[in-house]
């Protein structure tokens, strides 16, 4: 269930940093006429009901507003975070093993481990994250072209 929803979140918008930069763009251009508005945007948070209502409810289509550019961000972001998070799983022996290991071998018992998964590193990306990952993927492409004609 957990690797469910990893997948789900990390799918939640599959743009690429240049489809995104001009939405990008376009919610700065506006926060620099209204910069009152960064809450209503939830530029920096908060994370909770109504930012997720939001983000489930984007349309599909462009129509031009700051909010859709904001929350194609947003999607993209959380996207990003769940790309990155980290899963960890312990197996602990549990209980006699001699006894266990004859019970799992026949089925009669439950497996020999305790396990625990955590999941690290869900931190949210910030918004302006999306400036200095254009950046560094303009840099890589750079790089890639030059070191390409120089074969």
């Amino acid at each position: 269930c957990v690797l469910s929803r990893i997948l789900q979140t990390q799918m939640l918008d599959m743009r690429d940093i240049e489809d995104l930069y001009p939405l990008y763009h376009r919610v700065e251009q506006h926060l620099q006429d209204f910069p009152k508005q960064r809450g209503d945007l939830h530029i920096e948070g908060p994370y909770d009901k109504e930012f997720l209502e939001m983000l489930q409810k984007c349309p599909a289509e462009d129509d031009g507003s700051v909010e859709y550019a904001a929350t194609k961000i947003h999607q993209y972001l959380i996207t990003k975070t769940a790309k990155d998070c980290s899963i960890m799983v312990a197996l602990v022996p549990s209980g006699d093993k001699e006894e266990e290991d004859e019970g799992w071998l026949k089925g009669s018992r439950a497996p020999p481990f305790t396990s625990l998964v955590s999941i690290l590193d869900l931190d949210p990306k910030p918004f302006d994250s999306i400036l200095s990952t254009m950046r560094l993927d303009q840099q890589i492409v750079s790089y890639y072209l030059k070191t390409c004609s120089a074969l």
